[in-house]
């Protein structure tokens, strides 16, 4: 029965049994209503208790309502509330709860739970009431009633019930005021908590000293939900001063104000100073309590800052500076939530003194690299340097299948300067060479010096024409004499160059043509020739191919393969790659690195393009018939990306084999994207009209840019075998494969690997959170017609074990 159903019974039972106590019993009811009434609306104890004793006495018409809480024992009762006015306002003797007969009558019926009257005599009789959780006394209610001869026979029953409902409403409130602490403590904490993963994060993503400083600072306010948060270095100078070096959530005025100092001083006794001067945290200091914080508290109050913690950064045993943490709530930095922002400050300073290793190690491998790099005496990169420049950018040009040019320059008459002049003076005419060589070409890491009077010049993108024409701005450059002290010297040259790829693939090859190239130069007196040799066959059968290629789509002579991708997290094939192999009737079967450079070279890319795409639709079609429901992913080139009727295509092939937008998938590789960033990104966001998925293959190779691949409409990026197939054995490569899956996903992007050859792979790479897996692991890529017998195949076998 609840209290409200309690109620109307005993409002019943005194209309039903009227007698000359009556007007007592009544006021008990009056009593227990309002008792139940307080309860219901009650927010905070103090509160309940006080209302209640007021209402007792204005609304139940008794004299004096008095609540107070005893010990364990009983020996004492503390008065907690009462009402106004006291029952000592009236003049009337108070009988005392002590040691008197009346006092331990008392304290042996509150103890066993009963109420007790005080005896007949008294000007005004009392009722204390026993107010109990369960077993347990927690006080007593004490009411004067209005009669001389004592309370009504049932009027004690009905303020029992009303102080037991008094005491069920005490324990609620207890109860949900331990909640609300519990809760708020446990909030706190995580907060801490999520403070310190994120700043985990971005110490595995660190690559600087002071982005990691200001990311920490960022976090912890933005993440955390801290008023403000700083960091700052220990100066070592006369006044001890603190250096500021990042903050997040305050301005940097505010932070000077301060004048913060880590010395004895009044300005030293601050949280940070007390951090740094002793190596310990300073803990949930209050503004608005702590002392030492008075010469910054009006300011700080004012901002809403109510408590601040400094907790110091260690290298060693060095006290670096410190990680300062300002809250709003007075009461914040309890134990366990100051203890994990204790671990993200050591962590801080392990991030800190990493970097900075990480640092002077890479200014020592760049010294020891710039010695074994580098002429020393122009400066320039050596021989050395120069083929591995020249090795990276034949790759490129391989990819986009694009030209580059070599140039050497040869300084003519250089044996005789020095053996009439000197070393020294050819040195000296050498450095001027140099000088003039950088002034025409702007880029200096294309220039070296290969040969003791020799210096090599790579043209990225260039063709035989514009290294013609390069080479005359640099033989007009030397055709003033060098001055060395009164001596005016002839500083001509000669140049040979050579061109990729008619002149060579390979960068001993182009090196060794060019340098022939620049003797022809010299022999002929035509200052700058380019390169004669016979004709390589391999050019000649690259031109044959190229011929053979162009009948070889339209004879029957392509074949469509699929390569197999599962997810990582169940092992579920998700989709296949469609690719493409050339079975030439005289040379066999060929991959497409030996001939898709050969067509995106020639323009035959878009009918290559339009035979995979009809392949790939109408073996989905076949697919969907037999039941299959795989999705296709077809590889787009950067020619079919600038093609006006790209979409108009795709668009027609849908509708020929009437494929739904999740069978057919796009890749892209991310170099092609970066030809064209604008145009590449409006083609995306047509074919991502159309519904299908894309994808960024070979991510990692064409420098694009996050701001640049945020904007992209994609669904995925695939992370380049050349990465995931190393990233086991080298850690660069692993680095850079966890950072691709942690940006992706934070772009909420699916993340794709390429290339994963074994187990081993699988497992590292479903450790690091990699969603899809494409490699020999699960198959080598299979003729399109076989597929679904394989599928069979594997579906059987997974099910078996």
């Amino acid at each position: 029965m609840t209290m409200d159903e309690q109620l109307s019974g005993r409002e019943r039972m005194a209309a039903t049994h009227p007698h000359s106590d009556g007007p007592e019993l009544g006021y008990a009811l009056t009593a227990l209503r309002v008792t139940h009434a307080a309860v219901r609306a009650a927010t905070d104890e103090p509160g309940l208790l006080r209302n209640v004793c007021q209402a007792v006495v204005d609304t139940a018409a008794f004299r004096f309502a008095a609540v107070s809480f005893a010990d364990v024992e009983c020996l004492t009762l503390q008065r907690v509330a009462c009402s106004e006015p006291t029952l000592d306002d009236f003049g009337e003797e108070f009988p005392a709860f002590d040691d008197s007969p009346w006092g331990l009558a008392a304290r042996e019926a509150l103890l066993a739970g009963r109420p007790f009257l005080a005896p007949a005599g008294h000007a005004s009789i009392l009722a204390v009431l026993p107010l109990r959780d369960g077993t347990q006394l927690l006080g007593a209610l004490q009411i004067a009633g209005m009669r001389a001869d004592g309370f009504a026979a049932g009027s004690v029953d009905l303020l029992q019930e009303a102080v037991n409902a008094l005491a069920y409403g005490m324990i609620v409130l207890r109860k949900a005021e331990r909640h609300a602490v519990v809760e708020e403590a446990l909030r706190r904490v995580n907060r801490a908590r999520k403070t310190l993963s994120e700043a985990n994060r971005a110490l595995v993503r660190a690559t600087e000293e002071q982005g990691l400083l200001q990311d920490i600072c960022r976090i912890i306010v933005e993440e955390g939900g801290y008023r403000f948060a700083w960091v700052g270095y220990a100066q070592h100078d006369e006044a001890k001063s603190v250096a500021i070096m990042a903050f997040h959530g305050i301005d940097r005025e505010f932070l000077d104000w301060q004048r913060l100092t880590w010395g004895e001083g009044e300005r030293g006794h601050g949280a940070t100073g007390v951090a740094i001067r002793t190596g310990q945290p300073s803990i949930g200091r209050s503004i608005r309590k702590d002392e030492a914080l008075a010469p910054w508290r009006d300011e700080d109050l004012r901002r809403g800052i109510a408590a601040v913690s400094a907790f110091p950064l260690r290298q060693g045993d060095e006290i670096l500076g410190n990680l300062t943490i300002a809250a709003t709530e007075e009461d914040a930095f309890d134990e366990a939530e100051a203890s994990l922002l204790g671990e993200l400050a050591d962590d801080l300073s392990f991030g800190i003194a990493t970097l900075r290793l990480r640092e002077r190690s890479r200014e020592a491998q760049e010294t020891i690299k710039r010695m074994a790099e580098e002429d020393a005496l122009t400066g320039l990169p050596n021989r050395w340097r120069l083929r591995m420049r020249l090795v990276a950018e034949i790759d490129a040009a391989k990819v986009h299948s694009g030209p580059l040019a070599l140039l050497v320059l040869g300084v003519n008459h250089f044996q005789e300067v020095n053996e009439t002049l000197g070393y020294q003076q050819g040195d000296v005419m050498l450095c001027e060479v140099a000088t003039r060589i950088r002034r025409v070409m702007q880029e200096a890491s294309g220039i070296a010096r290969v040969g003791e009077s020799e210096f090599a010049i790579l043209l990225p993108h260039a063709d035989a024409a514009a290294a013609s024409r390069a080479a005359q701005r640099l033989l007009t450059e030397l055709l003033e004499p060098v001055t060395i002290g009164e001596i005016m010297l002839d500083a001509g040259g000669s140049i040979g160059i050579a061109v990729f790829p008619g002149h060579g693939t390979e960068a001993d090859a182009l090196i060794r043509r060019a340098n022939v190239a620049m003797h022809q130069a010299r022999q002929q007196g035509h200052g700058h020739a380019l390169y004669t040799g016979g004709r390589d066959r391999e050019c000649a059968g690259r031109l044959a191919l190229i011929g053979d290629l162009h009948r070889a789509i339209d004879a029957g002579q392509m074949r469509l393969y699929c390569q197999p991708k599962a997810r990582l997290s169940s092992g579920e094939l998700c989709g296949v790659e469609a690719l493409v192999r050339w079975e030439h009737p005289l040379r066999g079967t060929l991959w497409p690195n030996e001939f898709i450079g050969l067509a995106e070279h020639s323009g035959l890319i878009s009918p290559l393009t339009d035979w995979v795409m009809q392949a790939a639709f109408r073996q989905s079609y076949v697919w969907r018939q037999d039941g299959l429901s795989v999705p296709v992913a077809v590889n787009l080139s950067a020619r079919d990306l600038r093609d006006p009727k790209l979409i108009e295509r795709v668009r027609n092939h849908f509708a020929t084999w009437g494929a739904d937008p999740e069978d057919i998938q796009f890749e892209l590789t991310e170099s092609a994207l970066m030809q064209d960033p604008q145009g590449s990104r409006d083609c995306l966001q047509r074919l991502k009209d159309l519904g299908s998925a894309l994808f960024i293959d070979d991510f990692g190779t064409g420098y694009s840019s996050l701001a640049y691949l945020q904007k992209l409409p994609v669904d995925a990026i695939k992370i380049d075998k050349s990465f995931v197939q190393d990233m086991l054995a080298n850690s660069d490569s692993d680095v850079i494969v966890r950072s691709t899956i942690d940006l992706a996903h934070d772009l909420d992007l699916e993340v794709v690997a390429e290339g994963v050859e074994d187990r081993a792979g699988w497992e590292h790479l479903s450790a690091q959170g990699c969603d899809v897996a494409q490699g020999y692991v699960i198959s080598e890529p299979i003729r399109a017609e076989a597929f679904a017998a394989w599928r069979s195949v594997r579906v059987q076998s997974v099910q078996q074990h």
